[in-house]
């Protein structure tokens, strides 16, 4: 069964969840006010203004529902009814997986997350009660792995469970995360970074560079990366850094405090 919830809708509840019990940011101009000197004439980025912080990207999916007795991976792989199934962009139409591949290598946090729930009512009840995240299913792009060919993928998991699986002409089993766990071993790991105007400057150049690198390895020539790069001399560290987590990488940047 198809999801009945719209991954616009469940993006903003988990970044909303993230904000409010994470004490996380997201980046962006008109949701990253603490950045902006109130009262400026024209308004405008404070670069006097750092703060400490790790970014986290993270990849929105929505989830497929299974569960009749016929379901595929139900008889091969066992899984217990229901199950979930989450699409990821075929290499024939998109490097987004790849790219993201590419964004983790580097050692920034980069995370797939997909609900454990496909209709309304779940997610207005996960919303009230602020357990979206933790009714929900992560893995990192590393764990999926490069895709083997063009064809379509997906990871399939039950809910709770500590692994999945990627379905390919052989299925892999996979790592899950609890993006709550990660977020808090993070924290404890990483105390945060400089995130002022040189900080998100240089992750900014961090993501030019990755679109650089696939760029040459898929020959799309130059056009992706000049555009990046002048977005991101052109236009603010806030504004370039969301943009380009955004249209390139298809990440929600969010900054865990």
């Amino acid at each position: 069964m198809k999801p009945d919830i719209s991954e616009f809708s469940y993006g903003y509840a988990v970044t909303e969840e993230l904000v409010a019990k994470h004490k996380s940011r997201v980046v962006g101009a008109p949701t990253f006010p603490s950045l902006y000197e109130e009262g400026k004439k024209g308004g405008g980025y404070d670069v006097k203004i750092p703060f400490k912080g790790t970014p986290v990207f993270l990849q929105f999916k929505l989830s497929d529902y299974l569960s009749r007795k016929s379901a595929k991976e139900h008889i091969s792989l066992s899984l217990k009814l229901p199950y979930y199934r989450m699409h990821l962009r075929p290499l024939r139409h998109s490097q987004q997986h790849q790219l993201l591949l590419d964004l983790e290598a580097t050692g920034e946090a980069v995370y797939y997350i997909a609900p454990e729930f496909h209709l309304p009512r779940e997610l207005n009840r996960h919303y009230l009660t602020r357990t979206v995240v933790n009714n929900s299913a992560a893995f990192a792009p590393s764990a999926i792995g490069s895709l083997p060919d063009p064809d379509d993928h997906y990871v399939v998991f039950e809910k709770d469970s500590t692994y999945g699986y990627r379905c390919s002409e052989e299925p892999k089993k996979l790592e899950r995360t609890s993006l709550t766990s990660a977020l808090e071993t993070l924290r404890n790991l990483d105390r945060g970074r400089d995130l002022g105007e040189e900080g998100l400057s240089a992750l900014t150049r961090k993501m030019v560079d990755v679109v650089r690198r696939r760029s040459g390895v898929e020959g799309l020539g130059a056009g992706p990366t000049a555009d990046a790069q002048a977005i991101a001399e052109r236009r603010n560290p806030i504004e370039s850094a969301a943009y380009l987590a955004r249209t390139y990488f298809s990440c929600e940047l969010v900054v865990v405090g």
